[in-house]
C-alpha cells in the first residue's frame, strides 16, 4: 500500500536528495545540485543552509566558470555522523566505525567465534563496540547507530539466523535483541551479502549509484548482493543472493559431497588433499585458521607453477565465472564487484575467469560489464553493516507502509 507524507517527511526527503546528489557528483555548487535533482534554486539554498547548521555540509572551495562571481563548492562533512558496523563471519568478527563520507575511522576484530554460544560472543562484541565508541569520542550526536551483518539465511519474521551452516548453535537466536540489549540501542540485523552491496554503493558513490551491480562475496561461503541504481534488492524475506542451488548445478554431483559448496575454502582444501597436493590431514571445516593456512599454501603452490594446484583453482574460478554470468544475465548488470576475506587469495583465478565470461556474446546485448575489486578493502561485511545505518537515514526514499 502506498503511504502519504507530511511536511516533515518531505523536508527530510529533500534533504536526503541533496546529500544523495553530493554523493553522486562529489563537491559541487548549489546550481549543480539544483540541475541534478530538479529542485528549485531557492529550495536547494534553504536545504543547504539547514544542513550546514547541522554540520553535515561545508564549503570546500570555489569554482570559476566564465564571468561573474565564483561558485562556492559544497561537500559532505564525513565526521558529522559515524555508524558502527559489526560483521560475524564464522572465522572472525569485525567491528568498524564508518563516517558519512564512507571512510573507515576505526576497526577492531575478534578471532574467537564460538559456533555454539552466541550469547557469550555477543557480550564480547558489545565490549568491543563500547571500547571503540569511547576511544573515538562518539557521543550521541555523532553516533548514527549500529547494525549487525551475519551470514544468511535469516528469518523474515525475527531476523534471527535460520539454520546457519557454519554457526549451528546460533539458530533462531535474536542476535539484534541480544546485542542491542547490551548496548542500549536498537541494532538491526541484515544478511552480510546485502550489507556488502549497500556498503559498496555507499563507499564507492559516483557512477555506482547509476549502475546495476552484483557484489560477489568470497568468504567461508559464497553469496551475492544485488542492487539497481544504488538501491539494494532485498527480496521478499531479505534473503536475496542465495546461490546454493546455482552452485549445486555448477559443482560436483559426487555422492557424499556437500552439494553447492565446491567453492567454499574448506572444500577446496579437502579436494587438494584428496588429489595428493597436500599431505597434511584436512582440518575440521570449522577450524577456519587452519583452512586459511592450507588455502594460502595451495594458492602459493599454484602461483609457483604447480600445475595440479593451478588446475584445481582454475576449475574453482570457472565455476565462479559461470555463477557471475548467470547473475549478470538475470539482472542485465553492468558492474560486478568481488570482495570478502578470501578474495585477495583467490583473485588471480577468479578475476580473469569472470572477465572472460562477461565478455562472451550474450542475449542481453553488447554493453560492457566492469569486473572490479571492492572499494571497501578487506572488511566488506562490517563496512557494509555500518553503511546500512547511513543508507537507512540518508538515502532519499518515499515513505512506505506495509499492507
Amino acid at each position: 500500500m502506498r503511504a502519504g507524507t507530511n511536511l516533515a517527511d518531505l523536508g527530510r526527503y529533500n534533504a536526503n536528495v541533496v546529500i544523495h546528489a553530493l554523493r553522486r557528483l562529489g563537491a559541487c555548487s548549489q546550481r549543480d545540485i539544483a540541475a541534478a535533482t530538479g529542485l528549485s534554486a531557492q529550495t536547494v539554498s534553504a536545504i543547504v543552509r539547514g544542513l550546514q547548521r547541522q554540520g553535515m555540509l561545508a564549503e570546500v572551495g570555489t569554482e570559476v566558470n566564465g564571468r561573474g562571481r565564483p561558485r562556492i563548492l559544497l561537500n559532505i562533512v564525513g565526521s558529522a555522523k559515524v555508524a558502527v558496523g559489526i560483521h560475524v563471519d564464522p572465522s572472525v568478527i569485525t567491528v568498524v566505525a564508518l563516517d558519512l563520507s564512507g571512510s573507515v575511522i576505526a576497526v577492531s576484530s575478534l578471532s574467537q567465534v564460538d559456533p555454539d554460544d552466541p550469547h557469550t560472543t555477543m557480550a564480547r562484541v558489545a565490549q568491543s563496540v563500547r571500547r571503540l565508541v569511547t576511544e573515538h569520542s562518539l557521543d550521541a550526536q555523532r553516533l548514527a547507530g549500529a547494525c549487525l551483518a551475519i551470514p544468511g539465511p535469516l528469518s523474515p519474521v525475527t531476523g534471527a539466523p535460520d539454520r546457519p551452516a557454519w554457526l549451528p548453535g546460533w539458530n533462531a537466536v535474536p542476535l539484534g535483541g541480544v546485542l542491542g540489549g547490551r548496548l542500549g540501542i536498537s541494532v538491526p540485523v541484515v544478511k552480510d551479502t546485502l550489507a556488502a552491496v549497500i556498503g559498496e554503493n555507499w563507499v564507492r558513490g559516483g557512477d555506482s549509484l547509476d549502475s546495476t551491480m552484483i557484489f560477489v562475496y568470497v568468504g567461508t561461503g559464497t553469496g551475492l548482493g544485488l542492487s539497481v541504481n544504488g538501491e539494494p534488492i532485498r527480496g521478499f524475506s531479505g534473503n536475496s543472493g542465495e546461490v546454493g542451488t546455482m552452485m549445486t548445478a555448477l559443482g560436483s554431483r559426487t555422492p557424499g559431497d556437500h552439494l553447492g559448496m565446491d567453492n567454499d575454502p574448506a572444500f577446496i582444501v579437502e579436494r587438494a588433499h584428496a588429489l595428493g597436493l597436500q599431505t597434511e590431514t584436512p582440518p575440521q571445516r570449522t577450524d577456519f585458521a587452519a583452512v586459511e593456512r592450507l588455502l594460502t599454501r595451495l594458492c602459493a603452490a599454484a602461483a609457483d607453477g604447480d600445475e595440479q594446484a593451478d588446475a584445481l583453482l582454475t576449475a574453482a574460478g570457472a565455476r565462479m565465472a559461470e555463477l557471475v554470468m548467470m547473475a549478470v544475465e538475470l539482472l542485465d548488470a553492468d558492474t560486478v564487484v568481488f570482495g570478502g576475506p578470501y578474495w585477495n587469495l583467490l583473485r588471480p583465478w577468479y578475476a580473469p575467469a569472470a572477465g572472460r565470461a562477461v565478455r562472451r556474446p550474450s542475449a542481453r546485448g553488447p554493453h560492457p560489464v566492469s569486473v572490479l575489486s571492492s572499494a571497501m578493502g578487506e572488511n566488506v561485511g562490517a563496512v557494509g553493516a555500518a553503511a546500512v545505518v547511513h543508507d537507512s537515514l540518508y538515502v532519499p526514499r518515499p515513505p512506505t507502509s506495509s499492507v
